[in-house]
Order: C-alpha cells, then structure tokens, then sequence
C-alpha cells in the first residue's frame, strides 16, 4: 500500500451505544451522553488509535416514542458544548461538531465554531444538517418543517455565509505593533455585505480567521440535493453506502466523485467515508457471540417481522421467535436479494441454522450501516477491500458498545491496519485538515486585494 494514501478513520459517537440494547449490558452507560469521563475516555481511546477524527451529531428534539429503536433521539448533548468539552480533554483529533442550518443563525454558529477552532489548535469540522423532525420546527416557533428544497437552498447560503465570515479577517489583520499602538490593518477586516435570498449579513466577524482559514465542511444524505451541496461544498462526504453492498457502494462512490468537476475541484478534494459497525474480538467465534448477546436483546416489535416477511416473500407473522427458518421456508428457492439476506445473517451470528427473531434483528441492524464481525484480520479483510477497490477514502466507525468496542477496534483493528500500511502510527499534523489531506484556503478577501495591488 502506497503512503501517499492511508484510509482515513472517524469515530462516531453515540454515548449508550450503536446497538439500542446496549447499555443493558455490565460494563455500559445509560447516562453516557452526560457522562464527563466515559465521553473524555472514548475521544481519548480513539486519539490513542491515530483517528482522523471524533464525529458528534446532534438532534433537537427528544422523542420518547425512540427509546427502544435507537434511545440516542432521546437525549442528546448539544454539539457545540460538546465539542469545546473534547477539544479541552485531547490534544490532535479532530472534531467534527454538528449543526442544523435550518434552525440556527450563521453569524452565531461562525462565531462559535471559529473559536472552538482556535481554542483546539485548529481541530474542528462543521458537519451540516437541515433536519428530518416537524416536532424541531415546532421548537422554533414554526408550523411546518420546510421542504427538502427550502431546506436546502437556505442550507447554501448559510454556509456561503459561514465561509465569507471566517475570511472577513485576513491573516495578518492583527499587526499589534507595541511601537505604534496599532492593533488591526482595518483594511484587511472585512464587511461581507452579504445579501442573499434568506441571509443579509454584514460583518465582518468579531472572531480573527480559524486557525484552519476555513472549517472544513461535512454533510450526508442521499437526495439529489444533498448530492449537489456535497459537491458544492464538502470536504468530506459521510454516508450510508455500506447498505448496498460492495458493488452499489463502488457506484455511489463514482457518482459523487464525478459531481466534483462541475464546481471546478478535482476528485481528491472531498473524501468519502461510509458508517461502519464493528464487532470485533480475538476470534470470529467470540465476535459473533458478542454479537449475538447484542441482538438477543432488541425490541424489534411488530413492525421488524412485518419488514422480514416482505424481504423474504413469505408471512412469518403467525411464527414464534424461536421457530427455525428453515423449518418455515426453502432458504435455498429464495430469490438472489431474500437469499443474500439469509447468508448475510448466518455469516453475522456465525451459523446456518437461524431462527426468525435472529433473521429479523439482522435486518433491523443492517438497514443503517453495514455490520461487520469478526477477528481483526476479518474485519480489516473487509474494510482493505472497501478502501483499495474505489467504495471509500476511509470509514466512520459505530462502536456498538461504547465504551467497550471503541477500546476493542483501537486495541485490535488499528495494529492490523498499521501493519497493512493502511493506517498511520502516529500524527503528522496538528490540524483537522492536516489528517484529511486537505490544503488551508486563501482567504476570498486576501485573494481580491492582491489581485486589486499594482
């Protein structure tokens, strides 16, 4: 493997665990959205582990109706708050904070982020959200959640903005001449005049330029739109492509790279990064149990059988739980897609003979991010294959237990991959874009007074 490209590796945070049951198991947190240690120790593990960065989402509403899907919508920390809180507690990880256009000012959110930034060392991205919830519109004094083409219209101009604020103090605005007295070049402090269809902002910012020029820009989603502002403005693009399998993620990956040259930047200029779960323990045997314990204990409800019956083509409604599948239906007769379903199971619990409330868990699971379990060897099989075959520039990695697989994968997984060459063994750079591979931008206003200098 070439140095000149190392797989790039987040991890994201979800403080009860990806896995919904997780923190019925000894050993996790129920309170771990709030808990100072357990979140100071799982930014510091994946530091030890060289990651690129630590990803904090965010939601702005709690939903009680989540809590056996996924209890993370319950309770969620603020992003900004958290963020400045890791910041403090580590010293070369990035953090990638989230922010929801839909439901925040850009002169505020640049404000905070650019102190963050500086107060960090330059260790922060801005993942961007445009929300899901009409329960958050109902927060912010609003009716109706926009449309998907509002949303995102208004999500360009504010990061059109974010980025114009972050420029408005040139690099060198801050002379601080003790001779003169001279605090600022007020000529290299800039008013924006902004003045959009949504925004109109003057500035300039009261915060001098991030010690990165520009946050680097992250969003997700699969709509047209959110392919478009991706390519638009995105350093990095984090989504769901792990579900379809290598060959759709490889078609995936295509399309948004070839969206880059309309906006006149080249391919390498925004990576791609699928979620990934990973369960992974000194062998496969042991990991496909851990695996199972996992799954034994979600709450599937009706709902997940109704899903499994349309996958499979047959009613299951009126078997129990433990019924075998193959006792059921003809697994081998099934058509390529409800049989790739089967194996894809067998393979995760590491046996044939299936029942149907195991089938359905998997399919439950695996409808978010691919699942991957198995020995380190197994699981960086996996990922290598990803990486050197053009489905991903790098990974977000979903602990199903927090903290418990966050310590596995940095203790197991990352001395497979550095001993592949597909993993650094240490920093070399001290900012966010350092370990993306990312260049620092000129600042839009330096460039326009050069080019207005004689």
């Amino acid at each position: 493997m070439s140095d000149h490209r190392r797989m790039h590796l987040g991890l994201t945070i979800w403080p009860t665990g990806f896995h919904p049951a997780a923190w019925r198991l000894p050993g996790s947190f129920s309170d771990g959205n709030f808990n100072p240690v357990m979140l100071r120790h799982a930014a510091q593990t994946a530091e030890r582990g060289v990651f690129d960065f630590f990803f904090i989402g965010d939601r702005l509403v709690g939903l009680t109706d989540s809590q056996f899907a996924n209890p993370n919508e319950v309770l969620r920390p603020e992003a900004l708050t958290f963020a400045s809180h890791i910041a403090a507690v580590t010293e070369r990880i990035g953090l990638i904070t989230t922010v929801n256009t839909t439901y925040s000012d850009p002169y505020n959110v640049a404000r905070a982020t650019a102190t963050i930034d500086h107060l960090s060392g330059g260790r922060v991205g801005l993942n961007i959200v445009t929300g899901k919830n009409v329960e958050a519109a109902r927060n912010f004094g609003r009716d109706q959640h926009w449309d998907n083409d509002r949303r995102y219209d208004w999500a360009a101009e504010y990061i059109e903005v974010l980025q114009l604020l972050w420029d408005s103090w040139e690099d060198d605005a801050r002379v601080a001449d003790a001779s003169t007295g001279r605090f600022v070049d007020p000529d290299r402090v800039h008013q924006i005049g902004y003045r959009g269809e949504f925004f109109t902002v003057d500035g300039p910012l009261n915060i001098e330029r991030p010690v990165q020029g520009r946050l680097p820009i992250i969003n997700a989603g699969a709509s047209e739109r959110s392919r478009e502002l991706g390519a638009k403005f995105s350093d990095l693009r984090f989504t769901n492509s792990s579900t379809l399998g290598l060959a759709g993620a490889r078609t995936y990956y295509a399309d948004l790279k070839s969206r880059l040259a309309a906006y006149g930047r080249a391919p390498d200029e925004q990576l791609i990064i699928p979620g990934v779960a990973v369960y992974v323990e000194e062998t496969d045997q042991e990991a496909q149990e851990q695996y199972s314990t996992l799954q034994e204990l979600l709450v599937t409800g009706p709902g997940g059988r109704a899903r499994l019956s349309e996958a499979l083509g047959a009613d299951l409604s009126g078997h129990a739980d433990e019924a075998r599948l193959t006792d059921i239906i003809d697994v081998a007769a099934l058509p390529a897609s409800a049989g790739d379903l089967v194996a894809s199971a067998a393979s995760l619990y590491g046996t044939d003979d299936l029942t149907v409330a195991q089938v359905t868990a998997a399919l439950v699971r695996g409808a978010m991010f691919k699942e991957v379990v198995g020995s380190p060897a197994r699981v960086a099989d996996i990922l290598e294959e990803w990486f050197s075959t053009g489905a991903a520039d790098g990974f977000m990695i979903f602990p199903p237990r927090v903290p418990y697989h966050i310590e596995r994968f940095v203790d197991l997984v990352v001395p497979e991959l550095q001993r592949r060459g597909l993993h650094r063994r240490e920093y070399t750079g001290t900012t966010l874009r350092d370990h993306l591979g990312l260049p620092r931008p000129a600042s839009t206003f330096a460039r326009a007074t050069a080019e207005a200098t004689p």
